[in-house]
């Protein structure tokens, strides 16, 4: 809605404040961080815990790498039991389409941009390797190894990715810690 979404557009400019003075980093605000939409995602399960997920325009999100790990830490103390997750805005060309325009490009693929949003969704843990099962046309599941670095996923954490990410790639997801 619009009252959370400006809610949140509060906060972040504070965070953005705090990153400035707490790791001196210098960035433009207005250029880095152009909300197009945010969805939040809540398990079941656990009410009182949420993912917030941000999405903003492609162009933004390599400028945005530099500070991203030091926002999504700032913004996760800052709001309690709130996980934060950043993705960019991808156009899926089906092939069809790629032919007449003569613009053919796997990077405009389902399967890249579903790529894509998995490796984004999980910033910033490693992604060591990836199985695909078929059980049938409709069942497929996706396992996903995934390296933490910087110890910043938890299994309430992972939850929320997971169900985040099965109503954005519309697969099933198993992602699972490998040590």
């Amino acid at each position: 809605t619009k009252s959370t979404h400006a809610n949140y557009a509060k906060v972040l400019l504070k965070i953005f404040d705090i990153i400035k003075k707490k790791y001196n980093l210098t960035f433009n605000k207005l250029d880095l961080f152009k909300i197009k939409f945010m969805k939040e995602y809540f398990l079941k399960e656990e009410v009182q815990k949420k993912m917030v997920v941000i999405f903003i325009p492609f162009k933004n999100l390599k400028k945005f790498r530099r500070i991203q790990y030091f926002f999504t830490k700032e913004f996760e103390s800052y709001i309690p039991n709130t996980y934060l997750s950043i993705l960019s805005i991808r156009s899926i060309k089906p092939l069809k389409y790629q032919k007449i325009s003569q613009s053919g490009s796997y990077s405009w693929s389902f399967t890249n941009v579903a790529d894509e949003i998995i490796r984004d969704m999980l910033f910033p843990g490693n992604i060591v390797g990836k199985r695909i099962f078929f059980f049938s046309k409709k069942d497929v599941t996706i396992q996903i190894y995934l390296e933490d670095k910087y110890k910043t996923f938890n299994n309430s954490k992972i939850n929320l990715i997971t169900r985040s990410l099965q109503s954005l790639i519309h697969k099933k997801i198993q992602i699972v810690l490998s040590a």
